[in-house]
């Protein structure tokens, strides 16, 4: 596979409350966008995203898993991330990879404590942030509620973009705000486009969809001061300015638009692809993340594949099968398998080997990637957090904050002699989550496992 052109590069972390709908949601987009050839269902154990054996019989996801995909020209990395607070380290090395965070709240439940704690992340580590409202479908769904919740919650950044006309309590079609058309799917999840609705077909929904428009023109003149003008004047936005104002205002962090879908019955999932490409911001328009040089001086490193190399290590993962397998989101200049890279953490020369792209548990050799890619290498002796980098420019990103311990446990071997065994297995833990800690207590010599 070829290096993709930058600007087509769209890092997407899902997170969200636990049952939100993030797999289902990811499964959905893979499946729309040809990447998957049929539609996966959590409870029946074959989604693409949660393929582990744990994950299957419990029906929750447990680590983050990467999908990358094309959709036309746009190559999308999703992130799905597990939404259960004991995974929380998870979220935050998903998060750390991505250049958006979408955040999935259920139109049944609306906001919860993890939405909040997705959005708080996504805030801290200087991220765009879009709400995709999931499971609309539901006889209990309210999409209207949730986003007055939305707003209440996360404030007047909150901006709708495709909406839902609901009549008898059942959707008579979904409304797109920046292209002022109004869609109606079929069983198999294509969009037809119908007429835009009238009071007659959703009781009071031309009264409302009037406060919606207004609520995207109001978020979209925030972004400059000649919008803000015409704004005033009360000139309406053409569809070119309402995609720059809502994509402008996501990178920076002054708009967070709402969308929503059914992941079952593939509603709004075509037009969450075409948003993807058109409102969400590529690892270039980002700003340059900051790094440390061996002085201890702080640079700026611009997301360009022509500058110097580094790279990120964000996620370990310890396969039975294959061995380690290190999730690295290139920062800049071009990763090459069968290379040497410096290990900022540890000053030594890194043996780059074998390079993969991941669709779940599928793997597709590459033999480099590029600034904003994301790429797993296999076999190397980097850690989490480790910055790869080129002997002409060594620099070091700083780490990421995981949450301390909270719940601790003796460990001991079942058999006399397998102390040496157990040690080696928690060794692999650790490397993997950077939640938990295992140390020998000096008083009692007991081996403590610690965790949330």
């Amino acid at each position: 596979m070829n290096n993709y052109d930058i600007t087509k590069i769209r890092n997407i972390a899902f997170a969200g409350h636990n049952g939100s709908g993030k797999t289902s949601l990811a499964e959905a987009l893979l499946y729309k966008a040809g990447a998957s050839d049929r539609l996966g269902k959590v409870a029946d154990g074959t989604t693409v995203c949660d393929y582990d054996p744990e994950e299957i019989k419990r029906s929750i996801s447990i680590g983050t898993t990467l999908a990358s995909f094309k959709n036309g020209d746009i190559n999308i990395n999703l992130l799905d991330t597990p939404g259960l607070f004991d995974f929380a380290a998870e979220m935050i090395e998903g998060v750390r990879a991505a250049e958006t965070v979408m955040i999935t709240v259920s139109a049944k439940s609306g906001v919860k404590v993890g939405t909040r704690k997705a959005y708080d992340e996504a805030v801290k580590q200087a991220k765009s942030k879009m709400f995709v409202v999931t499971k609309i479908d539901d006889k209990d769904a309210n999409f209207f509620n949730v986003l007055t919740d939305l707003k209440t919650v996360f404030g007047p950044t909150v901006c709708p973009v495709v909406v839902p006309v609901i009549s008898g309590g059942n959707i008579v079609s979904y409304v797109n705000l920046i292209e002022m058309k109004a869609y109606k799917y079929d069983s198999n999840g294509n969009a037809v486009e119908t007429d835009m609705p009238t009071a007659e077909i959703s009781e009071k929904f031309e009264y409302r969809i009037e406060g919606l428009i207004a609520a995207v023109s109001e978020a979209v003149a925030e972004t400059s001061d000649e919008l803000m003008e015409k704004f005033f004047e009360g000139e309406p936005f053409t569809q070119k300015e309402l995609i720059d104002g809502i994509h402008d205002g996501m990178n920076r962090g002054i708009i967070t638009p709402v969308v929503c879908t059914s992941a079952t019955e593939l509603a709004g999932i075509d037009m969450l692809l075409k948003e993807i490409g058109l409102l969400l911001p590529n690892p270039q328009e980002i700003y340059p993340a900051e790094a440390y040089t061996p002085s201890k001086d702080v640079i700026e490193v611009k997301c360009d594949e022509s500058e110097p190399l580094s790279a990120y290590v964000f996620k370990t993962v310890a396969d039975p099968f294959v061995g380690k397998m290190s999730f690295i989101k290139v920062l800049s200049g071009t990763l090459k398998a069968n290379s040497e890279a410096v290990n900022s953490a540890t000053g030594n020369s890194e043996k780059i080997g074998k390079l993969v792209r991941l669709c779940g548990k599928k793997q597709t050799d590459t033999a480099s990637a590029s600034a904003g890619e994301i790429v797993v290498a296999m076999k190397i002796s980097a850690n989490t957090g480790d910055t790869l980098s080129a002997v002409s420019r060594i620099v070091e990103f700083p780490p990421m904050e995981f949450p301390n311990t909270c719940y601790s446990m003796a460990v001991k071997a079942k058999s006399q002699g397998d102390e040496a065994k157990i040690s080696a297995a928690m060794q692999r833990l650790t490397d993997e989550d950077k939640t938990l800690t295992y140390i020998q207590d000096e008083t009692t010599k007991e081996q403590i496992l610690s965790g949330l």
